[in-house]
């Protein structure tokens, strides 16, 4: 539910600028919990509702999984792993959550909208699980955008853009997008969507190079989370069972390596295009003082968020955000 801190800063935003930032702004480009705000935001839905969404619909965004019931599931783990009892961790025999949840919160917001029939630049990674157009046929990253880069994505829904950029893995199905066939979330190559983004607005007429790009980037926090030294006492022994462990041990997160890969990737691609923009991008991505998973929603969570955002508003320049309001006002 990270999208919560990202959505409240930009109406936070929005309402310092006096509304300017999203009634100026170009495009949007946004990767899982971003790339649903920036598929909502591009349709012209409210950032009074996004944010009502993070706020209340958690529960039902989070709908279980439930295929089978807990007796069956705890014997079909034991069954595939020795007769070792099954954790209370989701993801282990089937996705954890249905997409049942988010399509009931999107589709009144979305409809049948397609992506040809937006006005505003969107530009929403996702990554294709089989991608029959090449040879030979194999996974790849997408970013479904409004300007045909990469190909013509104008008939895809916005529904359909939604559900498969947050297909996050073991957390949400892979989803079906038809005439493309099954997509997984975008975070697996680009949590971080700018270079994305910048690729994307490139192709808009009226952009003649870098120079015409400026960005405003907003982030879903920064965890305390990584692997500690206490947590390898034996190297050998990180293989798969570990890498990809759904429980956290030791200081090391739940699916330890899914994890590294969504924040490893977008340090990065954040660190590249601070150096390619500098004073063309602001990165506004607070300091969490606990780790919040995406599915973590207790009232100890939004604390922790709300934290977290108000340092950002209070702290001002500490983390940009005058910088922000400032480019804002040059538009």
């Amino acid at each position: 539910m990270r999208g919560y801190i990202s959505s409240k800063l930009i109406q936070a935003l929005n309402t310092a600028t006096g509304g300017k930032l999203l009634d100026k702004v170009d495009g949007f480009a946004g990767t899982s919990t971003g790339g649903l705000i920036s598929i909502a935001l591009a349709n012209n839905v409210s950032i009074d509702t996004v944010v009502d969404i993070y706020t209340n619909d958690a529960a039902t965004i989070f709908t279980k999984n439930g295929w089978l019931t807990k007796e069956e599931l705890q014997a079909r783990f034991e069954a595939q792993a020795g007769g070792q009892p099954m954790p209370e961790s989701p993801g282990i025999l089937g996705s954890a959550y249905k997409a049942t949840g988010l399509v009931k919160i999107l589709s009144p917001h979305l409809g049948t909208t397609t992506i040809g029939q937006l006005k505003k630049l969107l530009a929403v990674n996702t990554a294709q699980l089989w991608d029959t157009s090449r040879t030979p046929n194999q996974w790849m990253p997408q970013t479904l955008n409004t300007e045909g880069v990469g190909g013509d994505f104008s008939n895809v829904q916005l529904l359909d853009a939604a559900l498969a950029t947050s297909a996050a893995p073991a957390y949400f199905p892979p989803h079906d997008i038809p005439g493309f066939g099954y997509f997984a979330d975008g975070g697996t190559f680009a949590n971080n969507p700018v270079l994305n983004g910048i690729e994307v607005a490139l192709s808009k007429p009226g952009v003649n190079g870098l120079a015409d790009i400026e960005i405003i980037s907003i982030g879903t926090g920064v965890s305390p989370e990584g692997i500690p030294p206490k947590a390898i006492t034996n190297p050998l022994d990180w293989g798969a069972s570990y890498w990809m462990r759904p429980w956290a041990r030791d200081g090391a997160p739940a699916f330890s390596l899914l994890n590294l890969t969504l924040d490893a990737a977008s340090q990065n691609l954040g660190k590249i295009t601070e150096n390619i923009l500098h004073n063309q991008l602001v990165r506004i991505n607070p300091v969490l003082s606990k780790a919040v998973a995406l599915d973590e929603y207790t009232k100890a969570d939004y604390q922790i968020m709300d934290e977290a955002i108000d340092a950002v508003i209070n702290g001002q320049n500490t983390y940009h955000w005058n910088d922000a309001i400032d480019m804002v006002n040059r538009w």
